[in-house]
């Protein structure tokens, strides 16, 4: 039989497979019809290979990795030496400054001791930062600083609401709050007392609120630093005491040494003064008179140092026992200068 034409719609089996055939589609193309619908990759996957799944679970975990832990920096406190001298030192200290507060300030307050070390002049501002507000340096000029006097905020505030008529607080602490001009020049005035509280020839020169600054002004290597509570109805709070350095031993007899030593002194009754001729000098005789020109009240003047001496004293001529004596009714001022 003869061949007919070709059909052109006959498919060529022998030709090239379509680029689209399900041999070059992805593993995420292919699915598998279920009753459920259409099996995932992994589902086919776990169906064609279980062994090497069933291997996959069971081969051992690796080892985990050991992490070398970081080194963490130790903050510790500055080094301090503790010093029985100078608990002594500021326990005196102490009752000198509750005395202090309640003459200069009127707050009535007990200043205990808390503790006292000795340590360096370079760890002061560390351990006062945060910590005081106001700073009173005391030095017998202003440029010599040898103590300081550290109020916190709160001891600070109750000072001024104090010396303002208020009570308790002026309540203007809070984050931020530093002590205005007008409030370092109150609180100049109010603590000019601890000056003769710390030492003798101290005095407050200035009060100050820079902790970095007020530390630079101490000039020694390591110094004493007394930490003492202050306790008042409705205040419980802190201040401290920073010296150069602190008495010697031979100091500290000095100033317990309380009796007055004694210094003799001549002392001249003067009633008046008097000029007559020698010719009339010559003449007296017992029971002779002189009159001095004086009210019969006029006050006997007393005389330091003789006949020409300063004027002292003023009292009245009496006598007590058998003997003569002066009563005296005024000091004379030049010994108040």
């Amino acid at each position: 039989m003869r061949d007919g034409p070709a059909n052109p719609k006959t498919l060529d089996r022998q030709g090239p497979v379509d680029t689209d055939s399900a041999a070059e589609k992805s593993e995420e193309e292919l699915v598998f019809p279920t009753a459920r619908g259409v099996l995932s990759a992994a589902e086919i996957e776990a169906l064609l290979r279980p062994e090497t799944l069933k291997n996959k679970a069971t081969s051992p975990l690796p080892e985990p990795e050991t992490i070398e832990p970081k080194h963490t920096p130790v903050f510790e406190d500055p080094p301090v030496r503790t010093d029985p001298a100078a608990n002594e030192h500021y326990r005196i200290l102490g009752a000198r400054m509750s005395r202090a507060l309640a003459v200069g300030t009127g707050l009535k307050a007990a200043v205990t001791l808390s503790d006292a070390a000795t340590i360096a002049r370079s760890d002061l501002a560390g351990l006062l930062q945060g910590k005081s507000s106001a700073i009173a340096c005391l030095g017998p000029s202003e440029n010599e600083i040898q103590a300081l006097v550290c109020l916190p905020p709160t001891l600070s505030d109750a000072i001024i609401a104090k010396a303002c008529g208020a009570r308790g607080s002026t309540g203007r602490i809070g984050d931020g709050w530093t002590l205005s001009a007008i409030d370092c020049a109150l609180l100049e005035q109010l603590l000019a007392p601890l000056g003769e509280v710390i030492g003798e020839a101290l005095k407050l020169q200035t009060i100050e609120t820079d902790v970095p600054y007020v530390c630079s002004l101490l000039s020694a290597t390591e110094i004493a630093i007394g930490d003492f509570a202050v306790e008042a109805p409705g205040l419980h709070t802190e201040l401290a005491i920073i010296q150069s350095s602190l008495p010697t031993e031979a100091q500290s007899k000095t100033e317990e040494q309380t009796a007055p030593v004694p210094v003799t002194a001549v002392l001249t009754a003067r009633l008046a003064s008097l000029t007559v001729p020698l010719s009339r000098i010559t003449e007296l005789k017992a029971g002779a008179t002189l009159l001095l020109g004086l009210p019969a009240d006029q006050p006997v003047e007393l005389l330091s140092g003789g006949r020409d001496g300063q004027l002292a004293f003023e009292g009245r001529m009496g006598r007590k026992s058998n003997k003569v004596a002066v009563k005296i009714t005024k000091r004379s001022r030049t010994l108040d200068t």
